[in-house]
């Protein structure tokens, strides 16, 4: 009986030496997926990409099958929303009856109607809600991916306890900060004495911008987090300055990239990001029983940002991006969301489908006719154009409830992932507004990325005490 036990034990402690190497080997594969997605142009060529998506979908794979034996999550709302939004994509390529498609998009149906009797086709034949299904079906290549990661890193929040949650969000930081070295050196490096606009890897340097704003918060709230708990609790401080000093040493790096890609939505989408962490820790401090805010403390969400403004208003490039009123309306993005608008009205329910925004704007043209628009420069306008007002609503509620998770975190009292849980929400407002007047969630790496921190976001590990 002994021997049975003791073999019995070894065997649980060989299955628990195997789950966390698993754990280890879906974690690093994820963190590398993400660091190449990056460094390969943010994802954005197909060839390279479907071998990324090929290893994301292996690491969640591997983190489903090492799941975390605490008491599941008994309302994952989050993993309904996104298996219904699935669901709903999938639904736009498949063919249907005519008379279906008619009743539920006529503006899809009136204009395949025109064109069939025109060439002479059978009318009746049956047809997909998507406008170019072929679209569709290359865009999922890229949301699927991003769904699966969420759902990983939604489960490897749930690996860890305490200040090793930390652990899940590194790699988004080191990823950022690796860019942002890159950036840096691109603007040491560059031989003109002219103002360059750094991009790290990227194509364009406001997708640049882009990944660093997500990451710019977590690295800020990293940091004091690790003060607050040595002064609060160790009461030896000094042992915590090293990695805050480190930490805020990234923090720059990262702020200085953005600063040096003179992207004016990236760099106000920052600063909103360090406004929300500066209110946040404000609130997070008035809230405990023996703390005392001063008063003037609470001028800092306006006067931290309006010093590193004012610093950067020193910058002979960055000022006329703002400034430059002929720039600010030349680009066209006010003139193509005019033209989504009436786009949105006639796939009113169905949406044109994931990804056949371009096929969809044709009719609408005004602006610029002769050139290809395939991203409206607005997520939201973009995502309610293919998804409709069914699955772009049911989008918005998703990102709704992801922003609320790590928000209620931060207003309870006492909560150990506090620190965590504001970074996130800092990085998830610094997005979010970025998304008014670009394509973030278009790029691969950046909606990686997004989808990286929104899983750890709504993980019942981030709310565990």
């Amino acid at each position: 009986m002994p021997a049975s036990h003791s073999e019995s034990l070894r065997r649980d402690e060989i299955g628990t030496r195997a789950r966390h190497v698993v754990r280890w080997i879906a974690f690093c594969l994820l963190a590398l997926s993400l660091t190449v997605a990056a460094l390969l142009r943010g994802g954005v060529y197909p060839s390279q990409w479907e071998w990324i998506a090929a290893a994301i979908s292996l690491a969640c794979l591997l983190c489903l099958a090492v799941r975390s034996r605490r008491a599941p999550d008994p309302y994952p709302v989050e993993l309904g929303m996104l298996a219904v939004l699935l669901v709903w994509m999938l639904f736009q390529m498949i063919p249907l009856p005519a008379a279906v498609v008619a009743a539920l998009s006529p503006q899809r149906w009136n204009s395949v109607r025109i064109a069939r009797s025109f060439l002479g086709f059978d009318a009746s034949r049956w047809l997909p809600l998507s406008v170019a299904p072929a679209a569709t079906l290359e865009r999922l290549l890229y949301v699927v991916p991003a769904m699966a990661a969420f759902v990983a890193t939604r489960e490897m929040g749930r690996w860890w306890r305490g200040t090793r949650l930390w652990i899940v969000v590194a790699p988004v930081i080191g990823v950022a900060l690796l860019e942002s070295l890159l950036g840096l050196a691109q603007f040491d490096s560059a031989a003109s004495t002219e103002a360059t606009r750094i991009s790290g890897t990227y194509v364009n340097p406001d997708h640049f911008a882009g990944l660093l704003e997500m990451a710019l918060p977590l690295a800020l709230t990293w940091a004091l987090g690790i003060w607050r708990n040595a002064s609060g609790y160790d009461r030896r401080p000094a042992r915590a300055a090293l990695p805050v000093l480190i930490l805020l040493g990234v923090s720059a790096c990262i702020l200085a990239g953005v600063s040096g890609s003179f992207s004016r939505m990236g760099f106000m989408a920052t600063l909103a990001g360090v406004v929300t962490v500066a209110a946040g820790w404000l609130v997070v401090r008035n809230r405990e029983a023996h703390a005392h805010t001063s008063r003037w403390l609470w001028l800092l969400p306006v006067l931290l940002p309006l010093g590193i403004a004012l610093f950067l208003a020193t910058n002979d490039a960055m000022v006329p991006r703002f400034t430059d009123s002929a720039e600010l309306k030349g680009d066209g993005r006010v003139q193509l969301w005019a033209e989504t608008l009436p786009l949105i009205a006639a796939y009113k329910w169905t949406g044109t489908g994931i990804g056949a925004y371009q096929q969809g704007l044709y009719p609408f043209r005004t602006f610029a006719p002769t050139l290809t628009v395939d991203f409206a420069h607005n997520d939201y306008l973009q995502i309610l154009a293919e998804l409709g007002l069914a699955g772009g609503g049911l989008a918005i509620a998703l990102a709704i409830w992801i922003f609320w998770r790590p928000l209620s975190i931060v207003a309870q009292p006492g909560s150990q992932q506090w620190a965590l849980s504001l970074g996130l929400l800092g990085s998830l407002v610094a997005i979010g507004l970025h998304s008014f007047v670009d394509f973030n969630l278009y790029i691969p790496a950046n909606a990686f990325a997004l989808a990286w921190l929104a899983g750890v976001a709504v993980s019942p590990g981030l709310r565990e005490r």
